[in-house]
């Protein structure tokens, strides 16, 4: 008997890990939200990063190793100004970096500088998600996928995406084309996701809950 309960309670527990759903994020909801970072590691990155005026001679090498680890903090350390909480309307939301930090870290380099842009389709990013390892933790994970940091254009291209942490299944995703300013190449290339942010809280947040935020 307590072996099947035992069975019992795993099967409801699994169902209910795979059953959260995008609503979750639109609805009070005891769902952990978890906000996953800057994922840098498809990105392309065109033009001559060296000529910005804190730069120097950067290589791609230089931009990985110093800016990808800064783009991230950048957002958890300045989290009023980055208010991803309040770009989704939840008063709670983790700061689970560490996956993206690490993907960043180990991101082959040879694959990022480049003459045009490569687009990442939704299939694409469906098959990045795929392949993160969340290490246990569960809920919904919010992230953004860089596309492409264009410095002739200039433009930044993201990929906003709500993913089930559970199943790795992508909810929701939605492709950001911003302009970057700012002096020096921190903050030129922070202007571009702050605004992507912006974006989200002031107009493409009451769209996606009208037409996800019910069950």
């Amino acid at each position: 008997m307590n072996k099947i309960l035992s069975l019992f309670a795993a099967l409801l527990l699994t169902c209910s890990l795979q059953a959260q759903s995008l609503s979750d994020l639109f609805q009070k909801s005891d769902t952990e939200i978890h906000w996953l970072g800057i994922d840098y590691s498809q990105v392309k990155l065109i033009g001559d990063f060296s000529e910005f005026a804190d730069a120097g001679d950067r290589s791609v090498v230089q931009v990985k190793e110093t800016y990808f680890p800064k783009w991230n903090y950048l957002i958890v350390n300045e989290s009023a100004k980055y208010d991803i909480r309040g770009m989704v309307r939840k008063e709670k939301i983790t700061n689970s970096i560490e996956m993206v930090m690490k993907r960043n870290g180990e991101a082959d380099v040879a694959e990022m500088e480049a003459y045009t842009n490569t687009p990442l389709s939704p299939d694409d990013i469906q098959g990045i998600a795929k392949t993160y390892d969340f290490e246990g933790k569960t809920g919904l994970g919010l992230i953004l996928i860089a596309e492409c940091m264009d410095k002739n254009a200039p433009i930044a291209i993201y990929h906003f995406a709500v993913i089930n942490m559970n199943t790795k299944e992508v909810l929701l995703q939605e492709r950001f084309e911003t302009v970057p300013g700012g002096i020096g190449l921190r903050n030129f290339w922070a202007a571009s996701y702050y605004k992507v942010i912006q974006d989200i809280e002031k107009n493409k947040y009451k769209a996606w809950k009208k037409e996800y935020g019910k069950d």
